[in-house]
């Protein structure tokens, strides 16, 4: 092994530990916080209520699909009171583009365009969950968005939108989640059906 390969080697090493090491800062600091205060953390928020509602979910999830409309009419209804907090949880065991799907989302919060590209990959779900290879799908969902293609094409990929999925299955598995959609209403896991009562019993 010469000189020049050692220092490759060397480089690789210490950016994988490095990489490695990041992730596991981040969710080290989370590992004794509730899970009402790791979602507070999340970049993934919409509105900014005192009762927090938050949803672990995969794109290619039909569970998932089915409550975004009644979800929806929650957050509406109860508007000003609800902050709505996001995170991945893609079953890859069971959805093959789960995954893929989740980058898509993130690599668009890399635009300031999560949300509305959250709302894409739910409404065209039967489109592309049983492809290939989505990814050219994701890019025109990008372009349609107003997102810039290179830009998107780069950030789906990048170890960033990687961490920032493997976080939230880290926190997933760190409270024994097992499928999708799992909703949290102030800490307390909550079944969709019961969240509306949760919401008009909260004190806040």
């Amino acid at each position: 092994m010469n000189l020049k390969t050692v220092i490759i080697f060397v480089a690789v090493t210490l950016g994988v530990l490095l990489g490695v090491g990041g992730l596991l800062w981040q969710f080290g600091g989370n590992m004794d916080k509730s899970i009402a205060e790791i979602a507070g953390e999340s970049v993934h928020k919409q509105g900014t209520g005192t009762i927090q509602i938050v949803e672990f979910s995969d794109f290619q999830c039909p569970a998932c699909l089915a409550v975004q409309e009644p979800l929806k009419q929650i957050l509406k209804k109860y508007e000003g009171k609800i902050t709505f907090v996001y995170r991945y949880f893609p079953l890859v065991s069971i959805h093959k583009n789960a995954m893929i799907s989740a980058q898509a989302a993130e690599a668009a919060g890399f635009q300031d365009k999560f949300w509305q590209m959250h709302d894409k990959l739910f409404a065209t779900q039967s489109t592309w969950e049983g492809l290939a290879d989505p990814r050219e799908t994701f890019v025109g969902y990008a372009e349609e968005l107003g997102m810039d293609r290179v830009k998107f094409v780069s950030d789906i990929e990048s170890q960033g939108v990687k961490d920032a999925i493997n976080v939230d299955l880290l926190v997933a598995s760190r409270y024994g989640l097992g499928g999708t959609p799992t909703f949290f209403v102030n800490g307390v896991k909550t079944e969709f059906d019961q969240i509306e009562a949760k919401i008009s019993s909260s004190p806040y």
